[in-house]
């Protein structure tokens, strides 16, 4: 069967014929009055816009100009319009396919230009495809308020309503496909045009020279360009790099203006100086994203964000750090155990200690089922950089089959030390082990590191002095193998920092370390050594306050400026070589990209004098090395900063000194419980383990945290006992001026079909799922706030014994000092005689469980919905793959290598499939994706399993709030691949 794009007829006879020009009128609002029955000449015929306003093209006859535009020499052929104009260094064109019947809802797929044209010498860019739609009649509520009487005022009301109810009525239709692309010459050429269904035809494109059309076309093509960025944009946890650089580029190189949203993340100019800190420190994808743009964009960018001098000297001292207030403090009266490893630590790193070698390769086992990364448990990134690998081989420790072996008889203790987790850029860590035998220990180490140095030329063994002893350094010069090894009394450290090293060596020294501090003796008197924890992590104030520190922040921006900058010029390379006469070397200097437009004129202009140098195929920063792998934020010290940065921190030290002036450590203890194998279970001897979680934050300042830490109510040791039903528990006990003295709030879902996310937007649509939702909400002791409503309106009408309807057809049980509300009665009659309010022994103020979903109908909604956001995400990863195909010509073979050199990491797809060019098509695809299409299925097939279904099998948490502790404790049961 012919796709709509193939029934399509000639502009001509589509725009002429009185039934066809009938209807499309009518579906834009009528006036039918104005169009009798007589031909419209073409010349005064315009296809509408697109939503997105690009500026509307006329398309004329051969010899006949379009209304209000100069003669061109346009084309409508086979069904196909086609205007070019000619221009240096592009041209211009438009093509586009009219359908011979309008399509309500989704479009039929966009147009491509895929495939060389002829002849070889025209060169096609940067194409851009849109569907032309127009509005359809307008609904009843828009339309004029008819006369009073017979009825009609109420008919109108009622379509109101009807159209709020209801708000999935398509407002518009398709009516036709368009393709806008840049071209070099000036003589007729024939180009490819394809959908997703493979060519459609051969399209003849006639270019004119007129100066008038020129800017019109370049206007309309640039505003669909840049409309497509953003939609791409917003649509891919992939980042957007290629879109955000060619609208950077192309520019620059057009002299086009930034579209006003370039360069800024949401709600840039009002957020919040402390969100937007845990941003920067978290590495949220907006403020990478927004430093990629900054540097594809260069001065002219940074000039629009009122930043007036874009190229700075750094040459002001370090700003003042914020006001730190030094939290209050107590040691245990009774000085705790504490263990060796703890003796050596530096008070500003985290400690992450695994308590023995078999816990280590534990946790490195789990880590490894989810490929290295342990975020895979929950859900596939759509990149994989392989950080925990790629840092074992940074310090040389990676873990084989003789170290599994020979690892739990030499080492009595170990942990992962350091200043910070940037596990995918380079992070300042460390290997720290206690010995059971220093001697052996130290030949195992120093024999893989001589090893290593002897099979890679690029490797450098040596002794180096530090400030306060000696140490070992593997090296390469890129970085991507830097360890530094010490030892201090039965201790080692391998790490990649010579900042942490020579501090592991003073420590020893000095004996100010980490277990002297008051902070973690409290935490070890709270969680003692008998715990047995298999993890024990503590984050100290003074590491966390080091994130903050003027020196750590600004060489992270600093950093992301590198990452950006290496990224650039991979991108810049890819245009270059599309852009290259036949015949003639690609462009590789980075000089001459900058002179050719494919940089920013102000490319590498950085305050610290570092820069991109290049390697053959590799790039480096001259001061961080590679990335991936740069040079630890600790080793790379700022003395001097730019004014721009001055005032970008200062604004962050002054919200931390007023709002935050203190931050509390964070200590969390795991312990795991393997439970044994029962091969006629019901999971057919499915691996299970039990990890036991207890975190704490103490001391806890609540005022600190605002508002929310003053909402709950005192520890109670009451628990709600909840029917044995709920899939889905939790209660909390809250103080309330609302609901009157503390109250336990709690609520219950039963197994069902949750309302779709998308189905509940608007006020009634809430109120239909709601309806839909087996569940109940309540509260004990019954709080009176809804007796309290005016009219008598929380009492309802009684139906049964404690038992009333409420207006919306809300049903209320009181008794026994509960209030439960639900819309279905009939979950209000199951669930009553199992509600209880117990003592238990444990204090809390916030209870929660949910059961394990194996064979629920929640599961399968949980499925759905997670599978939605791997869809999405797999569909963005393969758009970012063609991108890289139809906008920066790369070849198909090697599309995936270059995206992994831009990425920083290899394309994945999250729904666990490989990405694939079908031949046939033209386009990127998953293997996880039905055969023959496109794109994921809307619906998870049977056999998807997100990859957080497949491990969890119930949870059981609890918080708790005391005036100077926070505890957080959960009992996670998960199954462990077998």
């Amino acid at each position: 069967m012919p796709s709509p794009s193939e029934q399509s007829t000639p502009i001509r006879t589509l725009l002429t014929k009185n039934s066809f020009l009938a209807f499309v009128m009518a579906a834009c609002g009528g006036m039918m009055g104005l169009w009798t029955a007589c031909d419209v000449p073409i010349a005064n015929a315009q296809l509408p816009a697109t939503p997105l306003r690009p500026a509307p093209i006329p398309f004329g006859t051969p010899g006949q100009p379009a209304a209000g535009a100069t003669p061109f020499g346009g084309a409508a052929t086979n069904g196909v319009g086609v205007q070019a104009v000619s221009g240096t260094p592009f041209g211009v064109a438009v093509i586009e396919m009219p359908l011979r019947n309008p399509i309500v809802g989704p479009g039929p797929g966009p147009l491509t230009i895929a495939g060389e044209p002829a002849p070889a010498s025209t060169k096609i860019f940067y194409p851009v495809s849109n569907d032309v739609r127009v509005t359809m009649g307008r609904p009843p509520s828009e339309q004029p308020v008819p006369q009073i009487g017979r009825g009609r005022l109420l008919n109108r009301v009622g379509n109101l309503i009807r159209e709020l109810a209801s708000s999935d009525d398509p407002k518009e239709q398709t009516v036709g496909r368009r393709v806008m692309f840049l071209f070099t010459g000036d003589q007729p050429f024939s180009v490819p045009v394809r959908d997703h269904l493979g060519t459609l035809t051969m399209v003849d494109v006639r270019p004119v020279a007129d100066p008038a059309l020129a800017p019109v076309l370049q206007t309309a093509w640039w505003n669909e360009t840049t409309a497509a960025a953003k939609r791409q944009m917003d649509a891919t946890d992939t980042p957007p790099w290629v879109p955000t650089y060619l609208v950077a580029m192309l520019s620059g190189r057009l002299n086009l203006p930034l579209p006003a949203w370039f360069g800024r993340g949401d709600e840039a100019d009002t957020k919040d100086p402390l969100l937007h800190t845990l941003e920067w420190i978290g590495g949220a994808a907006g403020v990478a994203n927004e430093v990629f743009a900054t540097a594809a964009a260069g001065g002219a960018l940074q000039q629009t964000l009122n930043d007036p001098a874009p190229a700075q000297v750094a040459a002001l001292p370090l700003p003042a750090s914020p006001n730190w207030q030094a939290p209050v403090a107590t040691a245990p009266v009774e000085p705790p155990a504490i263990e060796v490893l703890a003796e050596h630590v530096p008070p500003e790193c985290f400690y992450l200690r695994y308590g023995s070698f078999e816990n280590y390769l534990w946790f490195r086992d789990l880590t490894l089922e989810y490929g290295g990364d342990i975020s895979r448990m929950i859900t596939l990134r759509g990149i994989s950089n392989d950080s925990a690998e790629r840092l074992e081989r940074q310090l040389g420790v990676q873990t084989n089959a003789m170290s599994r072996l020979l690892g739990p008889s030499v080492i009595e203790d170990q942990a992962l030390i350091g200043r910070d987790l940037y596990l995918d850029d380079g992070a300042s860590i460390g290997v720290l082990f206690h010995a059971k035998n220093v001697f052996l220990l130290r030949s195992s180490l120093n024999n893989d590191r001589t090893k290593l140095a002897d099979s890679d030329d690029a490797l450098t063994l040596k002794k180096v002095e530090l400030e306060h002893g000696s140490a070992t350094l593997l090296r390469r010069s890129d970085n991507q193998v830097r360890s530094f090894m010490v030892e201090a009394g039965p201790c080692i450290l391998v790490t990649n920092s010579e900042t942490i090293a020579d501090r592991f060596l003073e420590v020893a020294q000095t004996g100010e370390s980490l277990a002297a501090t008051a902070d973690f003796q409290l935490a070890r008197s709270y969680m003692p050594l008998e715990r047995n924890d298999t993890i024990f992590a503590y984050f100290s104030a003074e590491m966390l306050q080091g994130l903050l520190e003027p020196s750590y922040l600004i060489e992270l921006r600093r950093r992301m400026q590198a990452e950006a900058d290496i990224a650039l010029v991979r991108l810049a390379r890819m245009a270059a070589r599309s852009n290259a006469i036949p015949g003639e070397p690609p462009i590789e200097e980075i000089d001459t990209l900058i002179d050719m437009g494919f940089l920013p004129e102000n490319f590498g202009e950085r305050a610290d004098g570092t820069g991109v140098v290049s390697f053959a195929n590799r790039l480096v920063d001259t001061r961080r090395g590679a990335r991936g792998t740069f040079l630890p934020i600790a080793d790379n010290p700022v003395d001097l900063v730019t004014a721009s940065e001055s005032r970008w921190y200062g604004q962050i030290a002054a919200a931390y000194s007023d709002q935050f002036s203190s931050l509390d450590p964070i200590v969390v203890g795991v312990q795991r419980e393997e439970f044994p194998v029962d091969p006629s279970g019901p999971t057919n001897g499915e691996r299970r383990e039990r990890l036991t979680i207890h975190a704490e934050i103490a001391p806890w300042q609540p005022e600190n945290y605002g508002s929310w830490a003053k909402q709950l109510g005192p520890p109670t040791q009451v628990a709600m006992d909840f029917a044995p039903d709920d899939v889905v528990a939790l209660q909390a006990h809250v103080a309330s001026e609302t609901l009157g003295p503390p109250t336990h709030l709690f609520a219950a879902i039963k197994d069902s079909f949750p309302p779709e996310p998308e189905s509940i937007d608007g006020l009634i649509s809430k109120y239909r799922a709601l309806k839909t939702l087996p569940g109940y909400l309540g509260a004990w002791p019954q709080p009176g706030a809804l007796d309290r409503l005016p009219l008598g309106l929380g009492r309802g009408q009684p139906v049964g014994p404690g038992m009333s309807r409420l207006i919306g057809g809300l049903y209320r049980y009181t008794g026994g000092g509960f209030s439960v509300l639900s819309f279905q009665p009939e979950v209000l009659n199951a669930s009553l005689p199992h509600l209880a309010a117990n003592e238990v022994d444990d204090p809390a103020q916030v209870r929660g469980r949910i059961d394990n979903l194996k064979g629920t109908k929640l599961e399968g909604w949980v499925n759905q919905q997670l599978y939605q956001r791997a869809a999405a995400a797999s569909r963005a990863g393969a758009e970012f793959l063609n991108s890289l195909v139809d906008q920066l010509g790369v070849p198909v073979e090697e599309v995936i290598d270059q995206a992994e050199l831009v990425l920083g990491g290899r394309p994945q797809c999250p729904l666990g499939g490989v990405y694939q060019f079908d031949q046939a098509r033209r386009r990127f695809v998953s293997t996880a994706w039905p055969a023959d299409a496109t794109a994921p299925s809307p619906y998870a097939p049977a056999d998807y399993q997100t990859p957080l279904l497949n491990w969890f099998r119930g949870a059981e948490a609890r918080l708790t709030q005391y005036t100077n502790r926070l505890i957080a404790d959960a009992t996670i049961e998960i199954a462990r691949a077998q």
